[in-house]
């Protein structure tokens, strides 16, 4: 069986797409990873079939060139962009298709957007009209959380598959750790919304009860004047000792990293994409025994109440946010018991290997 993977995700080595779906499919199938926004490689068997040209390339036309020369079995589209060739392969060749996106692309276009109003809106009005033309033609649905789920399973059938992170990956040797005390992390998109600018003035707070309280924030501006603005506040608080800007790591590096801090944030506006969607972030505190501030949204809600290991604070507000961390660096019995009891929930249900026969058993019955 040969199956393709759809994405247009600048990084190759994406944590769900190569590391979740692809090393889990190439257990069972010859796996490819079309994106024509990376050089071709092979890594582990995993072809990623990528641009190897200068030349900027109409992304519908040439995946589809690509998929002529993979005639795959299967093909797992992960944004609503890439849906169009996808379908039009599949009516030329009768093939199936499944649909993973993974987000709620809508409310991504209609909250993300720096364009003025009505613009946002008028986006992501048009990405659902988009989507919806072409749901009728999909096999197979995949959702990442309940919200996605509850949405697709009325359209078409559906599998709930969550993005936990890999056992095999995240569980590493903690004698190998040097934990910094009163230390935060955030690694992930950096961006207004994700609470970026809230981070920076809440250490502000922190370190004026805790001056040696630190925070490192890892991960790719999406915009150069908010990478700007962070700069310059780190600049006008004096917090140039204590919160630390670094470019994205590999995703492998990434359970050593959050291994090394005291907590873990969750800063994200109150806003429809993350009142909907889960956050992979908290899993990843859990899994490298990291207590989570989060601000108190339906999905982290849910997660750190069920599980204990962490602590819901006021949304959109730094103030609320400062007095978390405070609170978390101050009760050291708390702190011992979040970290144990998010860790033995990772390890016990909450990681990726636990979601693969789910994921097979979609395949097979593709296949049937």
């Amino acid at each position: 069986m040969k199956i393709c993977l759809l994405t247009t995700n600048p990084n190759p080595y994406d944590d769900r797409i190569y590391y979740k779906l692809a090393r889990s499919l190439n257990k069972i199938a010859s796996v490819s990873i079309i994106n024509p926004k990376v050089s071709s490689t092979e890594n582990n068997g995993i072809a990623i079939v990528g641009n190897d040209t200068t030349s900027i390339v109409k992304h519908s036309s040439w995946i589809f060139e690509h998929l002529k020369m993979i005639k795959p079995d299967i093909i797992q589209v992960t944004e609503p962009r890439l849906l169009p060739p996808a379908v039009k392969y599949k009516s030329k060749y009768s093939i199936k298709v499944i649909y993973d996106p993974a987000e709620d692309w809508s409310a991504m276009y209609r909250e993300f957007s720096r364009k003025p109003m009505p613009i946002p809106q008028l986006l992501g009005f048009g990405m659902r009209q988009f989507e919806n033309w072409f749901l009728n033609k999909i096999d197979y649905f995949i959702a990442s959380d309940d919200w996605l789920y509850d949405y697709y399973k009325d359209i078409g059938p559906c599998t709930l598959i969550y993005n936990y992170p890999n056992k095999d990956i995240f569980i590493i040797d903690d004698k190998t750790i040097m934990q910094r005390p009163f230390s935060c992390i955030y690694h992930g998109q950096l961006r207004r919304e994700r609470g970026v600018f809230l981070m920076i003035q809440a250490m502000k707070l922190v370190v004026e009860k805790y001056h040696e309280a630190v925070l490192d924030l890892i991960g790719h501006f999406s915009y150069p004047a908010e990478k700007n603005k962070c700069q310059s506040m780190v600049k006008e608080f004096g917090l140039q000792n204590n919160v630390f800007l670094f470019d994205p790591i590999p995703h492998l590096e990434i359970p050593s990293r959050i291994s090394k801090n005291t907590i873990g944030l969750l800063p994200f506006y109150n806003i429809d994409k993350f009142r909907n969607n889960i956050v992979i972030k908290m899993f990843e505190y859990s899994a490298c025994k990291l207590p989570i501030v989060s601000f108190d949204l339906p999905p982290s809600r849910e997660y750190i109440e069920k599980v204990q290991c962490g602590v819901c604070v006021e949304p959109d507000s730094y103030h609320a946010l400062a007095d978390g961390i405070i609170t978390m660096f101050e009760n050291k019995e708390k702190y011992s018991l979040y970290k144990l009891n998010g860790y033995n929930a990772f390890v016990e249900k909450y990681y990726w290997e636990k979601q693969e026969k789910q994921l097979f058993d979609v395949y097979k019955a593709l296949l049937l």
